[in-house]
């Protein structure tokens, strides 16, 4: 009875020390609405102000827009581009640019928080408040740009569309690969207790490192970063990527990723994952899309620098606007 007693007492000890353990922060995720100039002729000249002044920007992972014409002005449709985690704008070019032209819209793409920098440790202030702000930005400063906005999201950018889907300016949501679980069932809990710790025992080390990064491609995709950054990342997958957020959207959806057999999918994030979301989405059955690309090869699917599928991409989603917006 004594052995049996103890026992007892041992495993809630450690039970104990586990729940104490150290965890990422639960962001507030604040729905206030972020200030932008409403003057559309002042916007790229506040954006460039803003994105100079942080001074540690890399070349060509800059937050810019496109205009449909060359004399700003607000078109009916605006494009917002939300890239995916570790990504730059680059992630959706050219898709993001041949949709926006192909329905005359104007076009931004911004550097979400803590993304795109020269820092001596990648992202380690990254967290999902500030993250979470950027976005909000982005829609504002598109809903300057268009009197209703069709959002693209890519990877944890596709998280950010779905969480930001339903904001009467948002029209329709084209989500690319999106991040509603990692494929490795592991990164489950590194936003548990002592996440960190067994973070980094698994890749031995303070960092995570990315795979297939050529030298062009890590122009536009920081390669590199601390593991405290994909614990909020993580964690914003706990509390958002679930049926509630899913059934609040309505509008019209269009979602694209990789898969053409067990072995040759998408191996960053889950695509089970991704079609049980797809199925718990609010939005009638016949204003939703789903398309697989057999030839993407690739978890992103909407660069020249990753896949030769673009196009194919580009052209799906046209017809999905047409058809679903009567553009």
């Amino acid at each position: 009875m004594k052995i049996l007693r103890g026992i007892v007492v041992f495993i809630l000890v450690l039970g104990g020390i586990y729940l104490i353990g150290p965890r990422v922060k639960t962001p507030e995720l604040n729905n206030d609405v972020v200030e932008v100039p409403s003057d559309i002729n002042k916007l790229k000249k506040w954006i460039n102000n803003k994105e100079n002044s942080l001074g540690n920007v890399r070349i060509g992972n800059e937050s810019y827009i496109v205009f449909n014409d060359s004399i700003p002005k607000k078109t009916e449709y605006s494009v917002v581009y939300l890239h995916g985690f570790t990504a730059s704008g680059k992630e959706g070019d050219p898709v993001h640019r041949d949709i926006a032209k192909k329905i005359g819209a104007n076009l931004y793409v911004p550097r979400l928080y803590g993304h795109g920098l020269k820092e001596k440790e990648p992202m380690l202030n990254y967290n999902n408040d500030d993250y979470w702000k950027s976005a909000k930005e982005a829609i504002s400063i598109a809903k300057v740009l268009g009197d209703k906005v069709i959002v693209l999201g890519t990877s944890h950018g596709g998280v950010l569309s779905l969480i930001l889907g339903t904001d009467p300016k948002i029209v329709a949501i084209c989500l690319f690969a999106p991040n509603i679980e990692v494929f490795d069932p592991l990164a489950k809990l590194i936003s548990k207790p002592w996440g960190l710790l067994l973070a980094r025992i698994v890749r031995g080390g303070k960092y995570h490192y990315m795979d297939n990064m050529n030298a062009e491609k890590k122009k536009f995709w920081t390669h590199k970063i601390r593991l405290e950054s994909t614990l909020h990342m993580q964690k914003l997958l706990d509390i958002k990527m679930t049926e509630d957020t899913y059934k609040k959207i309505k509008i019209p959806v269009f979602m694209g990723y990789y898969f053409k057999n067990d072995s040759m999918q998408d191996k960053v994030v889950s695509v089970p994952a991704m079609l049980k979301m797809f199925d718990k989405l609010g939005t009638p059955k016949e204003l939703k899309v789903k398309k697989a690309f057999p030839d993407a090869g690739d978890h992103v699917i909407t660069c020249s620098l990753s896949t030769k599928s673009y196009d194919k991409v580009t052209k799906e989603v046209i017809t999905f606007l047409t058809e679903k917006l009567k553009i």
